[in-house]
């Protein structure tokens, strides 16, 4: 996929923005920054956690806010963007992850989905979902 958007003019500066998105999404989790997931995120953003359930933006936000969701450590790999028009992307990628929630600690590989809409200019994430990746046997 992202492949052959890498050579498409416009594909590829949206493949970098949303890249750095994404890296920056990541830091503002482990240094507890609600401002950055505020505009980051559209007002009716919605998340698959692990576990199944459904989360808003307004939960992830309050969590950040009240250190009930902490990012210890987080690295990403494989990121793939396939832009849908100009103005919307799903991108993928492997995060290795490790910090608390709810006061359990967890760690381990996830595989993370973003949906992106371009609105006024600005990328904001509109839907994700995030899986834990079981170890092979």
């Amino acid at each position: 996929m992202a492949v052959g958007l890498a050579t498409a003019g416009f594909g590829a500066g949206a493949e970098t923005e949303l890249k750095a998105i994404s890296e920056q999404w990541l830091e503002a989790y482990k240094k507890s920054d609600a401002t950055f997931l505020k505009t980051a995120l559209a007002d009716d953003y919605v998340v698959v956690e692990p576990d199944g359930s459904l989360g808003t933006k307004a939960d992830d936000v309050k969590s950040v806010t009240d250190k009930k969701f902490v990012l210890k450590s987080a690295s990403m790999t494989d990121f793939k963007c396939r832009m849908l028009g100009d103005n919307a992307a799903v991108v993928t990628a492997m995060l290795k992850l490790s910090g608390t929630d709810e006061g359990t600690e967890f760690s381990g590989d996830y595989r993370a989905m973003d949906v992106f809409e371009k609105k006024d200019g600005k990328w904001v994430a509109v839907a994700s979902q995030i899986t834990k990746v079981e170890k092979e046997k």
